[in-house]
């Protein structure tokens, strides 16, 4: 089981949470291999990396150029998940805590092929935990089922314990559409974990979640890039960005259930709003007017593509 599972640390720095999270590690006795993707400028950390300042931890040190923008971060994010060697990964950031019996216990549930990822329970810092409200897993006989089960109780599956075919190809789609909006980052990561198959989610030990300090672009801070949803849903990117993801889950659902991406495109824009029925309207409206703009037909016979290299 040690040779099955990494964690692939994506860094930006905040130094003082990389030396957090490895010294939790430390005091863990982490059995499992660390790949760390760092898009930073702090020297001090990659000197520390390099030294081998955490002996008792197997980890692999990737320097990357700096992360300016979330281009660079995407650039960086394929070529790092094209690294990883373990049948199952996490990708995780500096300001969390994963706990290794939890691990163990996701790692055995996975053994289950119907799941593309499992966690457990996620216990928030700061006693505001969203990840309460559904606890249930997100399962479905289609995708189409998963999609809609998702939509109705989402959360992020962003750190979720993954096949790692299933992360290389998430993250392959999104450095070819590169979003601009990390919303949509996020939305497409979580929404890629249940169209591979299940999404496991379960009432046991597995993270500790911290909301530190937030990570900086060139345009400003990350947490810029999550207003309110009515905000949102009205801001002048809203509709090529929207138009991407649903390029992205036109492409994934047209090749797990086989059906045309055209269809596939259609049902997903009329899904979506259930997410948010009480914005069900501007939704909606927002939604027929990206379709107006109309969509790329070459990024989409690329996405296809991708998929098919990746055999999820």
């Amino acid at each position: 089981m040690k040779n099955d599972f990494s964690i692939l640390l994506v860094l930006k720095d905040r130094p003082q949470y990389t030396k957090r999270f490895m010294n939790s590690l430390v005091a863990d006795l982490f059995p499992f291999k660390v790949l760390i993707a760092d898009g930073g400028k702090d020297t001090d950390i990659q000197r520390l990396f390099e030294e081998n300042a955490w002996p008792s931890i197997d980890c692999e040190y990737v320097r990357y150029p700096y992360d300016a923008t979330l281009d660079d971060f995407y650039e960086k994010m394929a070529d790092a998940t094209s690294r990883i060697q373990t049948k199952f990964v996490s990708v995780m950031d500096n300001d969390d805590f994963i706990l290794t019996e939890g691990i163990e216990k996701c790692l055995e549930i996975l053994k289950d092929l119907r799941y593309s990822s499992a966690r457990g329970r996620i216990d928030d810092m700061s006693g505001n935990n969203m990840y309460t409200k559904f606890p249930n897993d997100i399962t479905g006989e289609t995708v189409l089922d998963r999609v809609r089960d998702q939509t109705k109780h989402f959360h992020s599956n962003w750190h979720n314990i993954t096949r790692t075919e299933h992360v290389q190809a998430g993250w392959s789609l999104l450095n070819i559409t590169k979003p601009k909006n990390w919303r949509f980052t996020e939305q497409v990561t979580s929404y890629l974990n249940v169209i591979w198959g299940d999404g496991y989610r379960g009432d046991l030990p597995w993270m500790i979640h911290d909301n530190g300090e937030r990570i900086e672009t060139e345009n400003g801070s990350l947490q810029n890039h999550f207003p309110d949803q009515e905000t949102w849903i009205k801001s002048d990117y809203w509709l090529h960005e929207f138009n991407k993801m649903t390029e992205i889950m036109g492409v994934a659902i047209s090749y797990k259930d086989n059906i045309s991406v055209e269809d596939a495109m259609k049902e997903f824009t009329e899904i979506y709003p259930d997410k948010l029925p009480d914005l069900e309207l501007l939704l909606n409206s927002r939604i027929a007017k990206a379709k107006s703009i109309g969509y790329n037909k070459e990024r989409i016979k690329l996405l296809f593509k991708t998929i098919e290299r990746f055999d999820v």
